[in-house]
């Protein structure tokens, strides 16, 4: 990348990790700083990553209810391929959970 034009933005920020139902998912915060590179998203949402699980990691706002929808986390996780440990109903029930959890505790509050 010789040439190339570096952007870089730091963040210190609490990532969440989740243990579930045999699901285990990464949480990071994503701010109104780093929305340029997450797709648009900005406070409120959280890139959400199912570990262990190369290529599943998207934005959601967990405060939206189409970020429970089974087909959209189907489409957007890639969960219809063969081999995954967890259905897309699965994680929506998860991912409910954890927003449950994240509600609890005033981080969906911003």
């Amino acid at each position: 990348m010789r040439g190339a034009a570096l952007a870089k933005e730091v963040s210190h920020v609490a990532a969440r990790f989740y243990r579930a139902d045999g699901i285990d998912l990464a949480l990071v915060p994503l701010l109104r700083e780093t929305a340029a590179y997450a797709r648009g998203a900005g406070d409120g949402y959280f890139l959400v990553t199912l570990l262990g699980e190369p290529g599943t990691a998207y934005p959601l706002d967990l405060r939206a209810p189409g970020a429970f929808d089974a087909a959209y986390l189907a489409a957007k996780f890639r969960l219809d391929r063969r081999g995954y440990g967890c259905t897309p109903e699965e994680l929506a029930a998860v991912l409910r959970e954890v927003a449950a959890d994240l509600a609890a505790e005033g981080t969906l509050d911003r």
